[in-house]
């Protein structure tokens, strides 16, 4: 039992729990800590959304495809890996917005398109005067508090207008998270523009005085080899915990602040903390407590899809100025954004072919996903011949769906996912939910969440085994 108090178990392998689990491992080994740590993981490979595939000598990404590195939580962990060697930044600018049929590019700074100066709302084509003159009389008034209910929209409306937040700014978020703006927190996707409003009066001084957060070339990365070379080098910290095909179907509270881990239905394990890490579907299985099903089944889950087409060089007609395109949600296009992997990544620019990456499945299209591989294909070509132009036949096409891969609201705020952590803090203290959605949304979020837990769980295992 003694042991067995001591032993932590990290669920599931995505970027969260391999960071948690690194920082737990650093933190037992620095303090001489008589703790045991476990990883645990379903599947036969570890990375969860982060997916490299390996095409000839080169590497293309079909789940996440960089990381933004302006908020610095990334690059703090890609330095104490050594992986500063490695790293590959974004070229040549930012995405073109499609809208209306029509590409559309701002060449004046911006960030995530908002202009870093009121003036140079003027160049914005894609907007009506009156959508300029909304932008500008917003910008001059007071912005309403924020608090952890404020949704994206929401807070975008009330500081740029509801033009450009819908035709250019929201496609910025969405093309990472594809989620439901109207219910995801802002605080959740973008804390630090928010600190920099706070600091500097509103959000266009805000951006005016910081540059360096302005869209451009070298605000994402990822790696020679592709985003597994991040979670691989983590993997190798952790290859003496981690154990796959263990599937987790039940935790169960136990004696003495224990707790007993079903896995593969078939064997047990104890445990005195736990790190829950897996995409939210998985949730329902392990919890099986009558207070928690109905929170439970308020959570659903947003399915995404990534499409790699290979075209014959020079196939593209109506070339985009950026490294890609972003799709205003009124259009008739499945598409999301579409990433012209050739331009952005200086790895790629050789090859004798137009590789796009192509994200899909936006809002309520899901449905797209239950089709078959054939007819995703037919839409989508369908909507890239329409955007760029491109009517020659692919080359090659890889596919890739993530089903119930993120939450469509954030577990923020007055929500069910909220009250659920809530719950679970109560009723097993030393389980600790983290992941996309927890306390925001992407890779460095999911990188500071593994940070802050690990820590938690230290801090409670000492109290627990009065250490």
């Amino acid at each position: 039992m003694n042991r067995s108090k001591k032993r932590i178990a990290v669920i599931g392998t995505g970027i969260t729990g391999l960071t948690t689990a690194f920082r737990l491992k650093k933190l037992i080994e620095e303090n001489n800590l008589p703790f045991e740590l476990i990883v645990l993981e379903s599947s036969i490979r570890s990375g969860g959304k982060i997916h490299t595939m390996k095409m000839g000598e080169d590497y293309v990404d079909l789940g996440a495809e960089s990381i933004d590195v302006r908020s610095g939580d990334a690059l703090k962990l890609i330095e104490e890996l050594g992986l500063q060697e490695e790293v590959s930044f974004s070229q040549n600018g930012k995405p073109d917005i499609y809208a209306f049929n029509k590409l559309y590019h701002v060449d004046s700074p911006t960030y995530k398109g908002i202009p870093a100066k009121r003036s140079e709302i003027w160049k914005y084509d894609i907007l009506s005067f009156q959508g300029k003159v909304s932008y500008l009389k917003d910008t001059y008034l007071p912005a309403p508090e924020v608090n952890e209910e404020t949704s994206v929209i929401q807070y975008l409306n009330d500081r740029v207008g509801s033009e450009l937040t819908e035709y250019v700014v929201e496609p910025y978020y969405s093309q990472i998270y594809m989620n439901n703006m109207e219910s995801t927190g802002m605080n959740m996707v973008d804390l630090k523009i928010m600190d920099l409003e706070h600091e500097h009066g509103n959000l266009t001084n805000a951006i005016e005085a910081n540059p360096a957060m302005q869209d451009s070339d070298g605000n994402q990365i990822s790696f020679n080899k592709g985003l597994e070379t991040l979670t691989n080098a983590l993997l190798e910290e952790l290859k003496d915990h981690v154990m796959f095909s263990k599937k987790v179907t039940e935790i169960k509270k136990s004696i003495e602040g224990t707790y007993i881990l079903d896995v593969n239905k078939k064997e047990q394990v104890r445990v005195g903390a736990v790190v829950v890490a897996t995409d939210p579907g998985a949730y329902k299985e392990m919890f099986k407590d009558i207070e928690f099903q109905e929170p439970l089944k308020e959570i659903k889950s947003n399915s995404i899809g990534y499409a790699m087409f290979s075209f014959p060089k020079g196939s593209i007609v109506n070339v985009p100025e950026g490294n890609g395109v972003l799709c205003s949600r009124r259009n008739d296009s499945h598409i999301s954004s579409v990433i012209w992997l050739n331009k952005k990544w200086k790895s790629l620019e050789e090859r004798d072919e137009e590789l796009l990456g192509v994200y899909f499945g936006k809002g309520n299209e899901e449905i797209m996903l239950s089709l078959s591989n054939r007819q995703i294909e037919e839409l989508l070509l369908r909507d890239l011949e329409k955007m760029l132009g491109i009517s020659e036949e692919p080359i090659y096409h890889v596919l890739k769906r993530w089903t119930n891969s993120l939450p469509k609201q954030s577990f923020s705020g007055d929500t069910a996912g909220n009250r659920l952590i809530e719950m679970i803090q109560q009723a097993y203290p030393g389980v600790y939910l983290a992941g996309n959605g927890i306390k925001g949304f992407g890779i460095n979020s999911c990188i500071k969440q593994g940070t802050e837990v690990s820590q938690n769980i230290i801090h409670h295992l000492k109290i627990q085994n009065g250490l």
